[in-house]
């Protein structure tokens, strides 16, 4: 396989990479603050969180805009721009979903 493969792969699975990643860490960080032992006593601090879900939906965007450009700026088309673009879209939704709960939820269960 050539590089270009890994290249293409990589960017086509980023945008759902990014949102693992943001809901991976949302959770343990929901669920260390929310121990007894844990680092607060009232919950899960929304700053800390909201502010990581703004950062991964700037990147999501980031990443959909860029594929966009790629699609909109080549003749030929690229399967994997497509898939990146709407992984972007499908990806950006998932984290605002993964991040309601930050606004509606305060303290621990």
């Amino acid at each position: 396989m050539s590089d270009h493969f890994l290249r293409r792969a990589i960017g086509a699975a980023l945008p759902f990479l990014i949102w693992a990643a943001h809901f991976g860490f949302c959770y343990i960080v929901a669920a260390a603050q929310c121990t007894p032992g844990g680092w607060r006593a009232d919950g899960p601090n929304p700053y800390l969180l909201g502010g990581v879900t703004v950062l991964a939906l700037a990147a999501c965007a980031w990443v959909g805009l860029a594929a966009h450009k790629r699609q909109r700026a080549s003749q030929r088309k690229v399967f994997t721009d497509h898939v990146a673009a709407a992984g972007a879209v499908l990806s950006f939704i998932a984290i605002i979903w993964t991040g309601i709960p930050v606004l509606l939820v305060r303290g621990c269960a």
